[in-house]
């Protein structure tokens, strides 16, 4: 029973979650961990500020995010129990409230734990959105 309401809570998150309607850079983060945890690669590169690429080639890029994703961080994940939870840690927004710095704990299901900083800028519809510059 609770392996069907945590999948019901994942495909609820997934149809919720459009990486756009996020108010704040941290809920936009735990979007993207949400999606990643589903394996919709797809809809993650979509959660991308993608500044300097054109728009004949957007598909190619967002390509290139999924493949990354699946390519290369699924099977790390798969290695250490999938990814099994998110917590946000701190969220700082700059100054001018253009970017902002997430800090995360990533929890995988074999019990180890990563922090990381995923770097959100804010795009012209009001939308945070990863960063693609480090």
């Amino acid at each position: 029973m609770k392996k069907l309401l945590f999948m019901f809570a994942m495909a609820v998150a997934m149809f919720a979650a459009s990486c756009g309607s996020s108010n704040t850079p941290s809920d936009a983060v735990t979007e993207i961990y949400s999606l990643i945890m589903a394996g919709k690669y797809e809809a993650v590169a979509d959660c991308f500020q993608y500044d300097n690429v054109k728009p004949e080639e957007m598909e190619q890029a967002k390509a290139m995010i999924v493949s990354l994703f699946s390519e290369k961080m699924a099977p790390k994940l798969e290695q250490k129990g999938g990814l099994k939870g998110v917590e946000t840690l701190e969220e700082v927004i700059a100054e001018d409230g253009q970017s902002a710095t997430v800090k995360v704990k990533m929890i995988y299901g074999d019990g180890s734990e990563e922090t990381q900083d995923v770097k959100m800028v804010l795009n012209d519809k009001g939308e945070w959105k990863a960063s693609m510059s480090k």
